[in-house]
C-alpha cells in the first residue's frame, strides 16, 4: 500500500514540475515564433549623381575594395554592390531591425543620419585611425557596423545628414547616402501589401550615429517637407495605410542640398580668362539653367504623390549632371601669387627648383587636378625641389623635369606645346622625363606658366574609379617656379609657396558637421559578416528584440514547486504510517 502511494506522489510531483516548466517556456516559444530573421541584400552608398568629385560614379560603402587593397580587398574601387551581406529581423509587432556592416577602410563613414523613414538605432565605432598616406590628415575611428529600423517596405532610405572622410583625398564630404535593402525575399504575412508601412513608431529623421550629440548642420530644403512636420507631430501609432500615403521627399532633398552648394561654389565667367589654370568656372547661362531647375525642384517639396516628387528629383540630378559638364578649365597664365621683381636677369648656374605639370579636373572628369610629376598616389598636389634648372651666361635656360606619376594612374606618351630639348621614355614607351627649353628667361616673374597639351593612357585603378576610357587627349598647365634663383644683382628671386590642398578645411569640415571631437572606441563586436553568413536562406524563428526571456527564475520556481512537493507528500505519508500503526 505504501510502495503505491509513494509511486502516485512520485507522478504526482513530476506532473507539477513539468507544468511549471511549460508556464514558464511558453511564452519565450510564442515569442520566438512570432519574429523572423532573413539573410538579405543591402547597400550603403553614394549615388553617382551627388557624387561632387567623381560625378556620375556610384561609390559603395558596403564594398570593402578600395584602390590600396587594405584589409584584404581587392585593390580596386568600391563601385559595385554587394550581395548577401546583411540581416533582417521583423519583431512580433512589426518592427524591421536591419544589421548591416560598413567594411570599406578608405572610403570611411564618420556620421550618418537625417532620414525620415529610417532611424539608426545603433552605430558601431572603431578606434583605428584612418589617415592620408603622408600622415597629414586623419581621424580616429569610423563606423564600422549600423543596426537601422527601417520604418517603411520602400527599399530606399535616403539620409541626408552624413559625413565620409575618403583618406585618399584627405578632406571631409558631406554627401547624403543611400541605403538599399533588398526585401522580395520577405516574407511580412500581411494584407497591406509591399508598400504599406509597418513602423512601431511615427516616422521622424533619424538622429545622426555618433556617441554624442552632435552640432546641428544646416538642412538645405528639408524643413518645407509637410511629411517630416506631421508624422513627428504625432504621438499614436498610424495605422500602416495611413502612412503608405505619405510622400518621401529625402531623395529630393539631397539632390536640393547637392545643387545649392554648387551654385554657391560655382565661379561664373564669361570666357575663363580671369581664372588661374588651376581653378575651374562655369558660364551666366549655366548658372540661369541650374537655378532654374532647382526652383522647380523646390515646388515640388509640396508635392502631393510620390511619382511626382521622384520626377523631380530626377530631373533636377540631370539639370546638376549637365551643369557639372560643362564646367571648363580657367585660361589665365600664372596665378594671383606671381611677384613682379622688375626684371632682373637669372645669373648663370645650375639650381634645384620646383616644376609641375598637371591636368585640370574640369578637363579630365577626375577627382581634384592629376599631377604627372608626383609619384604619390593620389597626385593631386604639386611637388617641391623635384627638378634641375641650368641658366647659361645669356640667360638661356634649361628644365629638366622628371615624369614620376604612378602607371596605375596613369602613363604620359607625348607632350606637345613645350619646346622640348629632351624626351626620355621607359621600357614601355611611357615618358619618364622631359627637358624642356625655356629660352632666355627674364626674372620679371617668379612663377613662369604655359600651355600643353598631352596624349595620355589611363591606368587600371584610375579607370576603375572614374570609369572613363583609357586613351586621352588634354590640356595640361606647366609651371615653374623659380623661387630662389640667384639672379645678376646679388639677390634672390622672391619665394612664392606652391599652392597646395588645402587639407586643413577637413578638420573645418568635420567640426562644423558635429564629428571634430574624437567619440571613445565602442566596445568591438563579431564580425557581422559571421552572422550574416550564418543565416540560412529561408526564414528562421529567433527571438523577438527586447522579449527574449530569461528561463532561469521559472527553472528555479519549477524545482521550489518540487521541493514543497515533496516536502506535503512526506508529511501525508508520515501521518498516513502513524495513523496505521495506531490503527494496529
Amino acid at each position: 500500500m505504501t510502495r503505491r502511494m509513494i509511486k502516485q506522489s512520485s507522478m504526482l510531483l513530476l506532473a507539477i514540475a513539468l507544468a511549471v516548466c511549460l508556464a514558464a517556456i511558453q511564452p519565450a516559444g510564442i515569442a520566438a515564433a512570432a519574429s523572423k530573421t532573413y539573410k538579405v541584400t543591402a547597400n550603403l552608398y553614394v549615388p553617382g549623381e551627388l557624387n561632387t568629385q567623381l560625378p556620375g560614379v556610384t561609390a559603395y560603402l558596403t564594398n570593402g575594395n578600395n584602390p590600396l587593397g587594405i584589409g584584404g580587398y581587392d585593390a580596386v574601387a568600391p563601385t559595385a554592390p554587394v550581395a548577401d551581406n546583411a540581416s533582417l529581423t521583423i519583431a512580433s509587432d512589426g518592427t524591421m531591425t536591419l544589421d548591416v556592416t560598413i567594411p570599406n577602410p578608405v572610403f570611411t563613414l564618420q556620421r550618418i543620419g537625417g532620414s525620415s523613414n529610417a532611424e539608426i538605432a545603433k552605430s558601431v565605432r572603431d578606434s583605428e585611425s584612418y589617415a592620408t598616406l603622408d600622415g597629414s590628415v586623419s581621424r580616429k575611428g569610423r563606423i564600422t557596423k549600423l543596426t537601422v529600423e527601417l520604418q517603411d517596405r520602400s527599399g530606399i532610405y535616403v539620409f541626408t545628414e552624413c559625413t565620409e572622410f575618403p583618406t585618399l583625398l584627405g578632406v571631409d564630404w558631406t554627401v547624403p547616402l543611400t541605403l538599399e535593402v533588398d526585401l522580395s525575399g520577405v516574407s511580412f504575412g500581411d494584407t497591406e501589401g509591399e508598400a504599406a508601412v509597418a513602423p512601431s513608431k511615427p516616422a521622424e529623421p533619424s538622429k545622426p550615429a555618433e556617441s554624442s550629440k552632435p552640432a546641428e548642420p544646416s538642412k538645405p530644403a528639408a524643413s518645407s517637407n509637410p511629411a517630416q512636420s506631421s508624422s513627428s507631430a504625432e504621438s499614436s501609432k498610424p495605422a500602416a495605410s495611413e502612412l503608405s500615403a505619405e510622400v518621401n521627399y529625402d531623395k529630393l532633398s539631397a539632390v536640393i542640398g547637392t545643387v545649392d552648394k554648387a551654385l554657391a561654389d560655382a565661379v561664373v565667367s564669361e570666357d575663363g580668362s580671369e581664372v588661374d589654370t588651376a581653378g575651374v568656372w562655369v558660364t551666366p547661362s549655366a548658372v540661369s539653367a541650374l537655378n532654374s531647375a532647382l526652383k522647380s525642384a523646390k515646388s515640388s517639396l509640396a508635392a502631393a504623390d510620390q511619382t511626382t516628387a521622384d520626377k523631380a528629383a530626377e530631373a533636377l540630378a540631370a539639370a546638376y549632371a549637365k551643369f557639372i559638364g560643362s564646367r571648363k578649365s580657367g585660361t589665365k597664365l600664372g596665378g594671383a601669387d606671381e611677384e613682379a621683381v622688375n626684371d632682373r636677369e637669372l645669373a648663370a648656374g645650375t639650381y634645384t627648383v620646383s616644376a609641375n605639370i598637371w591636368f585640370n579636373k574640369a578637363d579630365t572628369g577626375l577627382p581634384l587636378n592629376p599631377h604627372i610629376t608626383n609619384g604619390v598616389f593620389p597626385p593631386y598636389n604639386p611637388v617641391e625641389n623635384n627638378a634641375v634648372l641650368t641658366v647659361a651666361e645669356d640667360g638661356a635656360a634649361l628644365v629638366t623635369i622628371p615624369v614620376t606619376i604612378q602607371d596605375k594612374v596613369m602613363t604620359v606618351r607625348s607632350i606637345a606645346g613645350l619646346e622640348l630639348a629632351d624626351v626620355k621614355t621607359n621600357e614601355d614607351g611611357a615618358i619618364a622625363e622631359i627637358t624642356v627649353d625655356m629660352g632666355k628667361l627674364g626674372g620679371s616673374k617668379t612663377v613662369v606658366t604655359r600651355r600643353a597639351t598631352a596624349d595620355i593612357q589611363m591606368g587600371d585603378l584610375a579607370m576603375s574609379i572614374s570609369g572613363l576610357d583609357k586613351d586621352h587627349t588634354w590640356p595640361a598647365t606647366f609651371e615653374l617656379n623659380l623661387s630662389g634663383v640667384a639672379t645678376k644683382d646679388g639677390g634672390t628671386m622672391p619665394t612664392v609657396q606652391l599652392t597646395m590642398m588645402d587639407a586643413s578645411a577637413a578638420g573645418t569640415a568635420m567640426a562644423s558637421a558635429g564629428t571634430g571631437e574624437q567619440q571613445a572606441a565602442e566596445p568591438s563586436e563579431a564580425p557581422a559578416e559571421a552572422g550574416a553568413d550564418a543565416l540560412a536562406e529561408a526564414p528562421t524563428a529567433a527571438e523577438a528584440p527586447g522579449d527574449k526571456r530569461n528561463l532561469a527564475p521559472y527553472l528555479a520556481a519549477a524545482a521550489a514547486a518540487v521541493v514543497v512537493g515533496a516536502a506535503v507528500i512526506g508529511l501525508w505519508i508520515r501521518r498516513r504510517k502513524l495513523h496505521n500503526g495506531n490503527d494496529s
